[in-house]
C-alpha cells in the first residue's frame, strides 16, 4: 500500500469515528430529551389533576355554602311568619276577649235592667270600623218585656240614610248586608237578642243615620221604628 492509500485510509477511519461518536451523542440528547419531557408531561398532567380535584372541591363547598344560606333564608322566613301568626293570634284573641266582656256586660245591664216598658223595644246599635274602607261592622240589640215569657218571632229590617252624588240616598238592609237574602232579617228569642253583622256601603256613599223597624210576627201593634245617627265606636 502506497503512503497515499494509508493517508486516505486513515481520513475514512477518523470520519467513520467520528459520525459513530455524533450518532451516539444524538442518541443521548435524544434519550435525554425524551427523559425530560416525560417528566415534564407527567409533573403537568399531575398538576391538572391536583387542580381539577381543588376545583371540584371547590365548587362542592360554594354548593354547600349556598344551601346553607338558603336554609338559613327559609329558617328567618318561617320564625318571621310564624312570629307574625302569633302575633296576629295574641291580637285576635285580645279582640275576641273584649268582645266576650262586652258581650257580658251587655247581657248583664239588660238582664238587670229594671225599666218597666212593656213590648218589643230596640236596645242599642253598635257601629265600629271593619277591615275595608267602607266595610263596617254592626251590632242590635232587640229586647221584650212582657207578662208571659214566651219566644217570639220578630222581623228586622232597616235603612242607611245618607247622600250620593249630594243628594239624598238610602241604602236597604239587604244591599248593605251582603250575606242577607231578603230585606228583612226574621229572629226568635224569649227576652233579647244579640244580631251581629258587617255593612258594605257604596264608595259614593256617606251615611248619616240608621233607621231600625222592628214587630213581631202579625203584630203590627208592636211596630217600633227607631233613629240612631252614624257614629262609630273604638
Amino acid at each position: 500500500m502506497t503512503p497515499l492509500q494509508r493517508m486516505l485510509a486513515q481520513v475514512s477511519g477518523s470520519r467513520g469515528l467520528g459520525l459513530a461518536l455524533l450518532l451516539v451523542l444524538m442518541v443521548v440528547l435524544l434519550a435525554t430529551a425524551y427523559l425530560a419531557g416525560s417528566r415534564h408531561f407527567s409533573a403537568n398532567v399531575a398538576t391538572y389533576r391536583a387542580e381539577r380535584k381543588a376545583l371540584a372541591e371547590t365548587r362542592e363547598e360554594l354548593d354547600r355554602l349556598r344551601q346553607q344560606m338558603v336554609n338559613r333564608e327559609v329558617a328567618e322566613q318561617v320564625d318571621s311568619a310564624s312570629l307574625e301568626t302569633m302575633r296576629q293570634l295574641v291580637a285576635d284573641l285580645q279582640a275576641q276577649l273584649a268582645r266576650r266582656e262586652e258581650d257580658l256586660g251587655l247581657y248583664r245591664s239588660l238582664m238587670d235592667d229594671h225599666d218597666e216598658s212593656q213590648g218589643l223595644q230596640v236596645d242599642s246599635l253598635t257601629l265600629r270600623q271593619a277591615p275595608g274602607v267602607d266595610s263596617f261592622h254592626y251590632r242590635i240589640v232587640v229586647r221584650r218585656r212582657a207578662d208571659l215569657n214566651e219566644s217570639v218571632d220578630v222581623s228586622v229590617s232597616l235603612a242607611i240614610d245618607g247622600q250620593r252624588h249630594g243628594e239624598p240616598a238610602s241604602v236597604p238592609f239587604n244591599e248593605a248586608d251582603l250575606s242577607l237574602q231578603e230585606d228583612a232579617l226574621s229572629i226568635r228569642f224569649k227576652y233579647f237578642k244579640v244580631l251581629r253583622g258587617t255593612f258594605v256601603l257604596p264608595a259614593d256613599f256617606v251615611p248619616a243615620r240608621v233607621v231600625l223597624t222592628v214587630m213581631e210576627k202579625n203584630d203590627p201593634a208592636t211596630l217600633r221604628i227607631v233613629d240612631f245617627p252614624w257614629q262609630l265606636s273604638l
